[in-house]
């Protein structure tokens, strides 16, 4: 099959939803397929096959986060000259409006992945956030049903699509994980790691992969590690792996509360990189209220670190609670109790490991490529049906 992403990011930007596509695209090419995007421009990027990109300018309230100017008098021959099966959207908005213009031009069918709980970004807009809800959810709910499948990347988030009068038939398919690297073992590297932050080899220790905004509740997470240290006295490195806008304050507090010497902030790190501290770290420590589905999460599970995090959105599908991590209610003492508990007690957590393990083979990418392959192949099927009536 021929298959164009559209998306309104993509790399050198580094998000969840630029890890999905990635993912997915190579995945879909392995088998035979052929993944084409059409993404932003950002300066300085070098030109790719099977990439194309947009004009774009930076976002107002997010300067490393670039909007597309979504039109081109070349994309339909382009699209037809790809010889396309399916158009898929990851973006309701720019690249999207660009999307659902093509596959109706082209009466090809549509499908749009559900990545984030959009309104759960309202704060960035403070003037206006309140206003925008009910605008948001409305044409959220238009731009759903003008397209013909909604991928869900949690039942969390199919379930919450059904309760929304979405009439287009909705299929849950996770961002599957890439088991390969995770199976590797290269103990110079880690040793070199370990080195480098200066830990020794059995200390144990905790892990938060995610962006520094307000609406992945870190100040939650260093308020409940400091929960950790007064209340249960045990204090082993928190490793905060990530960027952005949150990052200075969150740095002011630990100054503040005299963590500067038990909270690490890393900044941004190549995948490669990160997967190395998912290896060498104990606990995966993850407080944020609004992810789909939570691909760091389910990272981590891959390198056999149990779970602690908020039971919420996302989350609660991905995570078992006392199977394989604890989901936990938003609550600094019940939160730093559950890290005490999987710290301490050896058989716990190497159940909770085993069981990690192996909810990530359950959930990878050849599997969820290959669900998302037959939901294009039905829905391109009813297309079809439909065309010929």
């Amino acid at each position: 099959m021929n298959i164009a992403f559209f998306t309104d990011s993509y790399h050198p930007y580094v998000s969840g939803v630029v890890n999905s596509i990635e993912r997915f695209k190579k995945e879909l090419e392995k088998e035979g397929h052929k993944v084409y995007i059409f993404a932003p421009a950002y300066p300085d990027t070098e030109k790719e096959e099977g990439v194309f990109r947009y004009i774009s300018i930076p976002a107002v309230v997010q300067k490393d986060f670039r909007l597309a100017i979504p039109y081109s008098r070349k994309l339909i021959p382009v699209l037809k000259s790809l010889e396309l099966d399916i158009i898929h959207t990851h973006t309701p908005f720019l690249m999207g409006f660009l999307a659902r213009h093509a596959a109706h031009k082209l009466r090809l069918p549509l499908v749009f992945t559900f990545h984030t709980l959009y309104d759960q970004y309202l704060h960035y807009l403070p003037l206006l956030g309140g206003m925008c809800g009910n605008i948001l959810n409305y044409y959220l709910q238009s731009f759903c049903n003008s397209c013909d499948l909604i991928v869900a990347p949690s039942k969390y988030v199919e379930a919450d699509l059904k309760r929304k009068r979405i009439s287009t038939p909705v299929v849950a398919v996770s961002t599957g994980i890439d088991l390969a690297p995770f199976k590797s073992n290269d103990e110079e590297e880690l040793n070199k790691l370990r080195k480098a932050y200066n830990i020794h080899e059995k200390e144990k220790i905790l892990l938060f992969v995610s962006r520094l905004g307000e609406e992945k509740n870190p100040f939650f997470l260093l308020e409940a590690y400091h929960r950790l240290i007064d209340k249960y006295g045990i204090n082993p490195p928190l490793f905060i792996v990530g960027d952005g806008p949150e990052r200075e304050k969150m740095e002011r507090y630990c100054q503040k509360k005299a963590l500067t010497e038990q909270v690490i902030f890393t900044g941004k790190k190549r995948y490669a990189e990160v997967v190395q501290l998912y290896k060498m770290s104990t606990l995966f420590v993850f407080p944020s209220k609004t992810e789909t589905q939570g691909l760091v999460t389910l990272e981590a599970m891959a390198g056999g670190l149990p779970v602690v995090a908020v039971n919420a959105a996302g989350s609660s599908t991905m995570v078992e609670d006392g199977v394989d991590g604890f989901l936990v209610q938003e609550d600094p003492d019940e939160f730093a109790r559950a890290i005490y508990k999987i710290m301490t007690d050896d058989m716990l957590y190497n159940k909770m490991r085993i069981n990690a393990f192996k909810k990530a083979e359950e959930l990878s990418i050849e599997r969820m490529a290959a669900r998302l392959l037959l939901a294009y192949k039905i829905i391109r099927s009813n297309k079809q049906e439909k065309e010929a009536l």
